[in-house]
């Protein structure tokens, strides 16, 4: 079994978008578009045609009709999931799938790890290393990137196994320190469509926007190409103290070698204030998002804040080295996906000694108590009924519904894919959550035997829970 990486050979203009297409990547992008409300005025030329970039229906910002087939896969992944290697203690990394026929799209999201060198889907239940079925990045990243997505072309044999048993595959992340593994996860079946531009953007919580294309490029006399007519191209940004969160999703792109923001609105130009990344030989085959953080004097990241209109973002390409596409910045308030990873800090499951139906006593669960990072709080909003919740600091809130338990070892609860609802205030941390995750849980079990009628039981446990839009 083999797979390909899109080529990143550039196509005829015309043929280009159907070709590379990367009618995945299209997706991604018509999705981003749609999230970042800006005016009108804020982009030269419309989004790519309806023909080519189906626009994003129902409740599920990054789900365009023509996903209703799709798959989603999830891995959450730790150091100490690696399997005869030494991992990195305090990695942690999200991987999220669309599966689309022999098309599977990612995105990968990762924090206290080095720099990726690679990263691969293996096939390989838990506890056992297997063999690369898909290589998701071939290369090293620039400096301060801290996530990326793309798409991959897939042996239809993996992708049949993949679907089937997720649990059988995983995803590794390499770094320079960890060649032979970082962190790795073991995947599992969503069960509900996800955004894959907000795993990519995170947590964070952007406030200025762009829409970019070619045609808002300006000319200048220096034999640079500038300008791709194909091209489009969505940021968000978040300026804070001396540095610029960014996200940035492309399509219709030969390989990206910069990000900047420009000095300069509309038909002006300036010169560069923020270098946010840099792949002079263009980033890695099949990518056409990154997401990271780069260092920007605190002068100049105010600046920004106070007066977005007067700066732009720019993408540059192998093919377009003036230039690629072009946005003004808009500060005009707008949503966006996201998604968030809180490992638990300090967290007991607990259980009650109740009549069993055959007869005799024994601990069954009542509720948990447990302090996430963020300062999300987990619990069971009816001792013993439930549903559970998460409660963030700032009031937003969901309740989930068990749709998936995964064994994970007598000594650890399972593993959990829940469908989340609202149940607390908007425009929060949790808001558009659809569906959690429960992963990478040690402890936590109930006290085997039987028990004293009324007796209860608090039982310490550790996982990692991820929520998604």
């Amino acid at each position: 079994m083999t797979s390909s990486v899109t080529s990143s050979s550039r196509p005829a203009r015309g043929l280009r978008l159907a070709r590379t297409g990367t009618v995945a990547a299209a997706g991604l992008l018509t999705a981003a578009l749609a999230a970042t409300a800006l005016p009108a005025s804020a982009a030269a030329s419309p989004p790519a045609p309806q023909a080519a970039v189906p626009r994003p229906a129902g409740p599920h910002a990054g789900v365009s009709r023509a996903d209703a087939g799709d798959v989603y896969l999830a891995a959450g992944l730790r150091g100490a999931n690696e399997v005869g290697v030494k991992g990195d203690a305090d990695g942690r990394a999200t991987v999220v799938l669309r599966v689309s026929g022999g098309r599977v799209a990612f995105a990968i999201r990762w924090n206290r790890i080095g720099s990726p060198t690679a990263a691969h889907l293996h096939l390989g239940a838990r506890g056992v290393n297997g063999d690369v079925r898909l290589e998701f990045l071939t290369k090293p990243l620039p400096a301060g990137v801290l996530g990326v997505s793309g798409a991959v072309d897939a042996d239809p044999e993996v992708v049949r196994a993949l679907v089937e048993d997720p649990g059988g595959f995983y995803a590794n992340v390499h770094d320079a320190r960890h060649p032979k593994g970082a962190v790795r996860g073991q995947f599992h079946r969503l069960a509900a469509p996800a955004d894959l531009g907000g795993v990519l953007q995170g947590s964070n919580r952007a406030t200025l926007s762009s829409r970019a294309d070619g045609a808002q490029e300006v000319r200048a006399e220096d034999g640079a190409r500038r300008g791709d007519e194909d091209g489009r191209a969505v940021w968000w940004l978040r300026p804070h103290g001396g540095a610029v969160g960014y996200t940035a999703l492309w399509s219709g792109l030969a390989p990206v070698t910069n990000g900047h923001i420009h000095r300069g609105g509309r038909g002006r130009d300036g010169a560069v204030v923020a270098d946010l990344f840099a792949a002079p030989k263009g980033l890695p085959a099949g990518i056409t998002g990154v997401a990271g953080e780069a260092r920007v004097p605190a002068a100049v990241v105010r600046r920004i804040a106070a007066h977005p209109g007067s700066y732009s973002s720019d993408l540059h390409t192998t093919e377009f080295g003036g230039g690629a596409v072009r946005g003004r910045l808009s500060g005009r308030s707008f949503t966006h996906p996201h998604a968030v990873t809180a490992d638990v800090l300090r967290g007991a499951q607990l259980y009650a000694c109740t009549k069993q139906p055959g007869g005799g006593h024994a601990f069954t669960q009542y509720g948990v108590r447990a302090t996430l990072r963020r300062g999300i709080e987990h619990s069971f909003v009816t001792p013993a009924a439930g549903p559970p919740q998460w409660i963030a600091p700032d009031g937003s809130a969901v309740r989930g519904k068990v749709v998936t338990k995964t064994p994970n070892g007598e000594r650890a609860i399972p593993e959990l894919v829940l469908t989340a609802t609202r149940s607390g205030a908007k425009g929060g941390l949790l808001s558009g959550v659809t569906q959690v995750l429960r992963l990478n849980t040690e402890g936590g079990p109930a006290p085997a035997g039987s028990c004293r009628p009324g007796a209860k039981a608090r039982v310490p446990y550790r996982a990692d829970y991820l929520f998604l839009s």
